[in-house]
């Protein structure tokens, strides 16, 4: 091929196949940056949700830790019942997971997307919530108790994997276990001990 015809077939330009070549490979790259824009925004926002409701389950430990100074069997008297706030639940509904009763400006069992309690006359959206379980430790032969002043506390903090807000009242705590797919959750399992400075009067 001479000089001369090179230089007019390059002033003729792209042929339309050359146009369409260079828009599939545009194409691809482009899906590509889409796809991997949508995971590493899945991956964010389940990993926010798992911090978040750490945050909530610690939040939680403390505060039936806190509640557990009510418990402090004065002069011998079981007070348990009558004095705390939550781990009355351990007598109430002993091995089940239960929502915590809400204590105005003390915790709720249901919070928003940063983690803030969600209390009555509050109209933000609901996003996570908080279930609790209770055992106190016997012995399974003769049922009586082991250790009379430690008690189990297992937290669990739940969400809508579709990121919708969850409504706490309606939520079964039992299908919650039942339904990976539709809901997150993170466990906390901590001891909560019984206040014994009365013992040592």
């Amino acid at each position: 091929m001479s000089a001369g015809h090179a230089r007019r077939a390059a002033s003729g330009g792209y042929t339309l196949i050359e146009v369409m070549a260079a828009l599939g490979v545009l194409a691809i790259g482009a899906t590509g940056v889409l796809a991997l824009q949508k995971a590493t925004l899945i991956s964010n926002t389940n990993a926010r949700n798992i911090a978040i409701a750490n945050n909530i389950a610690m939040t939680w430990a403390e505060r039936l830790r806190v509640d557990a100074l009510q418990w402090n069997d004065p002069r011998r008297v079981p007070d348990l019942d009558g004095d705390t706030r939550w781990l009355r639940l351990t007598n109430a509904a002993p091995f089940t997971k239960v929502a915590p009763t809400p204590v105005a400006a003390l915790g709720a069992p249901s919070a928003d997307v940063f983690g803030t309690d969600i209390h009555a006359g509050d109209t933000s959206q609901p996003a996570f919530c908080t279930h609790v379980r209770f055992r106190q430790f016997t012995d399974p032969a003769t049922g009586t108790r082991i250790w009379e002043s430690l008690i189990r506390a297992e937290i669990r903090v739940i969400w809508e994997r579709n990121g919708n807000p969850i409504d706490c009242t309606v939520v079964d705590p039992l299908d919650v276990d039942t339904r990976p797919d539709r809901f997150g959750a993170v466990y906390l399992t901590t001891g909560v001990l019984r206040n014994t400075s009365e013992d040592r009067r």
